[in-house]
């Protein structure tokens, strides 16, 4: 018996590279979704039905503009690349080959996402997915 059934479920769903995946792709919906890294889920994160996965994934996790205050996700890449630690990414605007090296990183990625029917059921998703596995870059 699989010991992360809902990991499975997620590792299962279909995954559309960062760099490439257009914003119509993502469902409008509330969901759950995970950033994938050569294979290996290095993010997990919930967007509630305000804006659903598309505002989450697409307008903030993927954006590619030099200000990464709005995704903890780009934010914890970049001090994972040690480009900049999550205070400095906060208060100081990063230059443009900060910023490049975070979104090199960030489009060899995958996404994958699951649709959830309401906020309450993306929430508890969100929570026992962690509870099997909690990725590397998901500090929440």
């Amino acid at each position: 018996m699989d010991k992360r059934p809902l990991w499975a479920r997620m590792d299962a769903a279909t995954r559309q590279g960062a760099g490439v995946v257009a914003g119509t792709e993502v469902p409008a919906e509330p969901g759950v979704f995970a950033l994938y890294r050569h294979g290996e889920a290095v993010f997990l994160g919930r967007a509630p039905a305000d804006g659903g996965l598309r505002e989450r994934v697409y307008d903030r996790h993927l954006a590619t503009g030099p200000d990464l205050t709005a995704s903890a996700f780009r934010r914890n890449v970049a001090t994972r690349l040690k480009v900049a630690d999550v205070e400095e990414v906060r208060s100081r605007p990063l230059t443009s080959d900060e910023v490049s090296r975070v979104n090199r990183w960030v489009a060899g990625c995958d996404v994958a996402w699951l649709t959830c029917a309401d906020d309450d059921e993306a929430a508890t998703l969100e929570h026992e997915l962690k509870a099997e596995f909690r990725p590397p870059l998901t500090k929440r």
